[in-house]
């Protein structure tokens, strides 16, 4: 896969293409170590390139602080700093989820074994923390402190894996840890490394928690009803690993004998029915209406007077790349007041 920012389909890539190829460079320099066998295994996912969202988010929340033209090299390494945690966090996952591809490569633990891509995720880990050394304390304990939190939302999902009786706040709340505390601290970095002030960079940092929570919502609707190509890992993963997610929630509530199907053992033929069934009820449905309340919740904190206009526009073009995702699932249109709600996001 091509780590060309124009491949995505996002409009902000092209309007921040400078910037981003900066932040590759230093994507790459962080990644590159003095022994070749380390390098292989910390620029493997570098170099298999993807969406880069959290970078961007980063770059197009110092944006929508500042009218600084180009932005400061603090912005670059903080967006560097960002995508190298989501990295290590993929290596780990794809040994947690047994996956044997990552953004159409191998993964990590297809080439290595599951014993060094975690070693190599947590390699990636102190390139992370390397990268927010350049930055100063806080955002050094910023990044400690997002960890934190996602480990707390992996174990929290944990906690309930192959449990369908899961509720939809242990749900709420793991999302809240894995997914969205990673977004609001792109966020926060980016209105922190131009010295923003406290009322922009709230509202950021607010933003990126919202966008989070309705950005894994779709994701999870996604892993249902999309394709490999799509979403770049093994789609049905979840339901293999036992991690039942909102959609499947939901679907519970309509379709309890769903459960039978919901096991450690569950076949291929049990995935493809049981994503057959949830699109049956009224999950997707009331998946997206609340992923459109997220989504609005997100746009209302880019209200804030004090962001700069041509940034806003930038994190909203964001927000319309998450949206537009839900369209190229391939799932059946949502009723006409979804969409409204969706495209009124955007």
């Amino acid at each position: 896969m091509s780590s060309d920012p124009h491949s995505t389909g996002l409009d902000a890539t092209s309007r921040l293409s400078d910037e981003l190829d900066r932040v590759e460079a230093r994507l790459r320099h962080f990644s590159t170590l003095e022994r070749e066998t380390l390098t292989g295994i910390t620029r493997h996912l570098v170099d298999a390139g993807g969406k880069r969202l959290r970078p961007l988010l980063v770059l197009a929340a110092a944006a929508a602080s500042s009218t600084c033209t180009p932005l400061p090299s603090r912005t670059i390494d903080a967006a560097a700093c960002v995508e190298l945690l989501h990295l290590a966090t993929l290596y780990h996952d794809d040994v947690l989820d047994s996956a044997a591809t990552r953004r159409g490569v191998p993964s990590g633990r297809q080439l290595w074994g599951n014993h060094r891509a975690v070693l190599g995720g947590d390699l990636l880990l102190t390139l992370s923390f390397e990268a927010a050394g350049q930055l100063g304390i806080d955002e050094v304990l910023r990044l400690n402190s997002t960890l934190a939190e996602m480990c707390i939302g992996q174990i929290d999902e944990s906690v309930t894996q192959f449990d369908h009786n899961r509720s939809v706040d242990q749900y709420s709340m793991a999302v809240a840890g894995k997914t969205a505390s990673l977004m609001s601290t792109a966020c926060w970095l980016g209105a922190s490394s131009v010295g923003s002030g406290p009322a922009t960079t709230k509202a950021l940092s607010e933003f990126g928690t919202a966008l989070g929570h309705a950005f894994q919502l779709i994701d999870d609707i996604l892993d249902l009803v999309a394709d490999e190509q799509l979403i770049g890992k093994p789609a049905g993963g979840d339901l293999r690993q036992g991690i039942y997610t909102l959609p499947v929630l939901f679907a519970l509530e309509d379709d309890p004998d769903l459960a039978t199907l919901l096991t450690a053992e569950i076949s291929a033929e049990a995935v493809r029915e049981v994503r057959e069934r949830v699109s049956a009820t009224t999950a997707f449905g009331r998946s997206l209406s609340l992923a459109a309340e997220y989504i609005d919740l997100a746009r209302r904190r880019l209200a804030e007077p004090a962001l700069v206009p041509e940034g806003v526009e930038l994190l909203n073009s964001i927000v319309h790349y998450v949206i537009a995702l839900v369209d190229r699932s391939g799932l059946p249109a949502p009723s006409q007041e979804l969409t409204t709600r969706l495209e009124a996001a955007s």
